[in-house]
């Protein structure tokens, strides 16, 4: 899928220029890079990357594609995939089975993942027995609702689950099949708009921050080219300084990608957090590990994990070192 022709012209229409990379950099031989991720909001920044010019910028050839979160690991191990975006307690599951290398934290989920219930559930302790709409078991929903369970005293056998995708959860609440259901964004700002009198919300990443998206490849990959990776890590960041400048437009092509017109878009940006490299730094510096060990510890408490998981192998900062 070949997008220079258009690309120049977008990156004129967004002013790039005014980042301070108008320029391709100076030319080397890189390889086309592939990334796999989903249409989640979160991660639209790579495709503005994309469709800016941001990676062209950068002298790289970079294809965003999508790839259905069970096949992506599959297509990263097969050679398909050069990278893959994902969350980290997906990603701990799959260094389990392939080493892999975090090279980025894309954003940070504000909101964006949650529980919703009916008006009667008032708190944590009504859930018991009650049916509660949530994807299968190896999920970031999955996940989530495990997560904040553990944290309220609760166990998942105190559920009755019943297995759906955040879109179907979310339906099955909004018609009452079920008694809650563990959604993202947009979705679950679908059931805000239902008012209170039809369904509220329990608790999102807000109240349990346990949800971040990340980049990563395999190290194989960044060992044989470091460069490219470092500059992809570059065109994240030019992103987040296009967004920052030009909320608008970049609003525009993001929703596109994501099916969402820009106020829609905009709307969903709202419930997750793209951190700039000096709050990226610090968070890697002082969050990234500590969560990263509690994740390990509910996805051993539910099954999904079992294989020990180097964390130090795993989240590398040099590609946050190397930006200067």
């Amino acid at each position: 899928m070949r997008r220079r022709p258009v690309l120049a012209g977008i990156a004129g229409a967004l002013g790039v220029g005014a980042l301070g990379a108008p320029r391709v950099l100076r030319a080397q031989t890189f390889p086309r890079i592939i990334i796999g991720m989903s249409g989640w909001p979160g991660f639209a920044p790579l495709t503005l990357a994309e469709q800016a010019g941001l990676f062209l910028a950068q002298g790289l050839e970079v294809e965003t594609r999508f790839v259905p979160q069970r096949d992506r690991a599959a297509a990263l191990a097969a050679g398909s995939l050069h990278g893959v975006v994902t969350t980290l307690d997906t990603l701990l599951g799959w260094a389990a089975t392939m080493p892999l290398q975090q090279v980025l934290v894309l954003d940070r989920s504000r909101g964006s993942d949650g529980i919703a219930a009916r008006p009667g559930i008032g708190g944590w302790a009504d859930l018991r027995g009650k049916r509660v709409a949530v994807d299968r078991p190896g999920s970031t929903p999955f996940f989530v609702l495990a997560c904040m369970l553990r944290e309220n005293g609760l166990g998942l056998d105190a559920l009755r689950l019943e297995p759906r995708n955040p879109r179907l959860a979310a339906q099955a609440l909004a018609e009452g099949e079920v008694d809650a259901a563990v959604t993202t964004e947009p979705y679950l700002g679908q059931i805000r708009d239902l008012g209170p009198g039809k369904a509220r919300i329990l608790a999102t990443t807000l109240d349990h921050p346990c949800v971040v998206d990340t980049l990563a490849f395999p190290p194989a990959f960044t060992e044989r080219n470091p460069e490219a990776v470092q500059r992809v890590v570059r065109a994240w960041f030019a992103a987040i300084e296009l967004i920052r400048r030009e909320p608008d437009r970049a609003h525009e092509i993001m929703g596109q990608r994501t099916r969402q017109t820009a106020a829609e878009f905009a709307r969903s940006a709202r419930h997750f957090d793209w951190l700039d490299l000096a709050r990226n730094r610090a968070f890697v510096a002082e969050e990234l590990r500590p969560l990263a060990r509690r994740s390990v510890a509910v996805l051993r408490d539910t099954g999904v994990l079992r294989a020990e998981i180097d964390l130090d192998a795993l989240l590398n900062d040099r590609f946050l070192r190397g930006m200067g």
